[in-house]
Order: C-alpha cells, then sequence, then structure tokens
C-alpha cells in the first residue's frame, strides 16, 4: 500500500487521472494523507503537485512485511513538467511525487507486475556548464510489524494499522 502525506487540506490538488480516474477502492484521499493500492493489478498513477508535497513517499506490504520509504530533496521549486499523456496547455505544471501502479491497459496488455514511486527534480533552463542536483533515497525496511510500525509512525506519520485494507 502506497501511503504519501501532503499538506493538510491538499487532498483535492492530488492528481489521480493519469490513466483515468483511480476507482475508490483503490485510492483513498484523507485530509492530508493518500493510501494507494499497488498491487499490479490495476494501471493508475497519482502525482501529488509542488503546492501540497512534502519530501517523503512511502509503502508497506503486509504479507511480506516490508516498508518502503523515498526521501527526495524538495526545495520549494514550483516548475515541474507535465506528465499526463496528453497534448500539453500548461507543460510546466506538474507533480513533484508520483505513484504508478501497473494493470491491464485498455487492450489488455501491461508492462510487468510492479509499482513505483518516483520523484522528480525541477524544470529547469540549465545554462551550459551549469548543473543540478537531484537527491532520492530509497530504504527498504524487514521486520516484525511492531517494529516497521516505530518507523513508519516516526517518518510517514502514520502507524501500520491505520492503513486501510484496500
Amino acid at each position: 500500500m502506497v501511503t504519501i502525506s501532503f499538506r493538510a487540506g491538499g487532498a483535492a490538488q492530488v492528481n489521480d487521472a493519469y490513466f483515468g480516474k483511480i476507482a475508490d477502492e483503490r485510492l483513498v484521499k484523507k485530509d492530508s494523507i493518500l493510501f494507494f493500492k499497488a498491487d499490479a493489478q490495476s494501471r493508475g498513477k497519482i502525482g501529488l503537485p509542488p503546492s501540497i508535497v512534502k519530501s517523503l513517499a512511502g509503502s508497506y506490504d503486509a504479507e511480506k512485511n516490508t516498508l518502503t520509504i523515498v526521501r527526495f530533496n524538495y526545495q520549494g521549486d514550483t516548475t515541474y513538467v507535465n506528465s499526463m499523456w496528453e497534448k500539453q496547455r500548461f507543460p510546466y505544471r506538474g507533480d513533484v511525487v508520483n505513484a504508478y501502479n501497473d494493470g491491464p491497459n485498455d487492450s489488455g496488455g501491461r508492462l510487468g507486475a510492479f509499482y513505483e514511486l518516483e520523484t522528480s527534480s525541477p524544470a529547469l533552463a540549465l545554462q551550459p556548464g551549469q548543473t543540478y542536483r537531484h537527491v532520492q533515497q530509497i530504504f527498504h525496511f524487514e521486520g516484525k510489524p511492531e517494529d516497521l510500525n516505530v518507523i513508519s509512525k516516526k517518518v510517514l506519520g502514520v502507524e501500520l494499522k491505520a492503513i486501510p485494507k484496500l
């Protein structure tokens, strides 16, 4: 289950229409946290814009007792590439953090059995010799649920038992 916290009051700004609206039984958005079912059974993608993003995302696999934390260096930038699959009216009003869940597409094909937690650097027009560094760190923890709960509560701000069973 993908778990992403965001700034309070930002639930309406979560983009859940990349490949068509995600069904309510696969995505729960609360005031400052969302839960997205990542089981590789239904194709969908969500994104959080700069206005609500925090620099953390995570996922929890209760069957394998695995907690994944993604931390990245969001620094308040507001210009991100819009990666919606459509002609872009606003190509630089994109999302900072995304989660993709694979599943069958409209013709029944699929890429594979996986999900992704993605982060983006800002869209920058760098001059020759100019650089920008985007840092993303991924931490995988395996262990007893009570131990993983301590990490989840401290880092993501959510207890594992509060994650809905979608």
